[in-house]
């Protein structure tokens, strides 16, 4: 249960729950938004085929799927969206192409995007 939210938050990895921890504790933080859908898919899906990579799929009936950001943060009246790994996956060529599509999305929205690990 998150202080600042007053809801109960999930997350896929220690680290995401550490930096939400960060966050949660943060004065001028008031609302933490976990595994925030990229929507329209459309929009995603358009970006992945601009930048000539392949947009994320289900691995097991290999449909497109919705994409999210680990974060979206309202910061003293600001939102900025942040995706959280460790540095050891900014190695692999698919990681930095997901990052691109979510980057190349927030941009549009004119949202601070950015990688915390």
């Amino acid at each position: 249960m998150g202080w600042t939210t007053g809801r109960q938050h999930t997350f896929l990895s220690d680290l995401e729950r550490d930096y939400f921890y960060a966050l949660d504790f943060a004065d001028e933080v008031t609302d933490i938004r976990e595994q925030y859908p990229l929507l329209l898919l459309e929009e995603t899906k358009l970006i992945a085929e601009k930048l000539g990579v392949e947009h994320p799929k289900d691995p097991k009936t290999g449909v497109d799927v919705v994409m999210t950001t680990d974060f979206v943060i309202t910061y003293m009246d600001k939102e900025f969206a942040r995706t959280v790994k460790p540095s050891k996956e900014l190695e692999n060529d698919r990681i930095l192409e997901k990052f691109e599509i979510e980057r190349i999305y927030w941009e549009s929205l004119q949202v601070d995007w950015g990688n915390c690990d």
